[in-house]
């Protein structure tokens, strides 16, 4: 498995609800990817652990980490959910999923199947007493009038009350996977390259840059280039 397949694994799954048909030996092929991009990292850090490549070969290892870890978030949700239908006695067709989803889906099963047939076997043998209520005393009104408020709160009680801000009081719902979007736009940094320069292999991609080139690449990268006197920063105004 390479970079891309990965790529385009986590947008199948995230672009429907419904388990994706990707490779039966997708989580050999996850751990193969994971252990390669470290390798490949650790490598680089030996020869020169300050160089562009080995910033590079950093932030794709980090970028592989994180989309397998939700490749494997994403399939493992869809195939709970497949079992509990199957335990309410859904009939689902299973060929998308790898042998370990497949053992994971028999033992999901399995459990909910026992928990929902203990429960309500439980409930239709138990004998339920409903206790009896004592009836509702009326409360006797008090005739003492009640305290006049005072007009003005001391200043010592209003500084122990905190001033709200605009924002408080909102309740902020963000997307389930919404720390996985693909590298925020702000952080990409424009450049012009100084010298030509060898691969460099990216997060994303791989750049292949030559003396004059003007191109946005990620802060890491880009400044990385910029301490190595390979680049200068541009300021781009809209």
């Amino acid at each position: 498995m390479k970079f891309e397949d990965l790529s385009s694994a986590y947008r199948i799954e995230m672009g429907s609800p419904s388990l994706g048909e990707l490779r039966k030996d997708l989580y050999h092929a996850l751990a193969a990817l994971q252990e390669n991009s470290q390798r490949e990292y650790e490598a680089e850090y030996s020869k020169d652990p300050d160089s562009i490549m080995c910033e590079g070969m950093n932030e794709r290892r980090k970028k592989v980490n994180i989309l397998v870890q939700k490749v494997i978030d994403l399939r493992m949700e869809k195939v709970a959910m497949m079992a509990l239908r199957a335990a309410m006695g859904a009939n689902n067709i299973l060929d998308k999923l790898t042998a370990e989803e497949r053992d994971y889906y028999n033992r999901v099963t399995e459990d909910s199947k026992k928990h929902r047939n203990a429960i309500l076997r439980d409930r239709s043998r138990k004998n339920y007493v409903i206790p009896e209520i004592a009836p509702a005393v009326p409360e006797k009104k008090s005739r003492t009038p009640p305290a006049a408020v005072p007009a003005e709160v001391p200043a010592t009680a209003a500084a122990a009350v905190p001033e709200m801000t605009e924002h408080e009081g909102e309740i902020l719902i963000e997307h389930p996977h919404a720390d996985i979007v693909e590298a925020p736009r702000d952080d990409l940094v424009t450049i012009r390259i100084l010298e030509d320069l060898p691969k460099i292999a990216g997060p994303d991609c791989d750049y292949e840059l030559k003396k004059e080139n003007v191109v946005r690449m990620p802060a890491a990268l880009a400044n990385a280039l910029i301490n190595h006197e390979k680049a200068v920063r541009l300021n781009v105004t809209p």
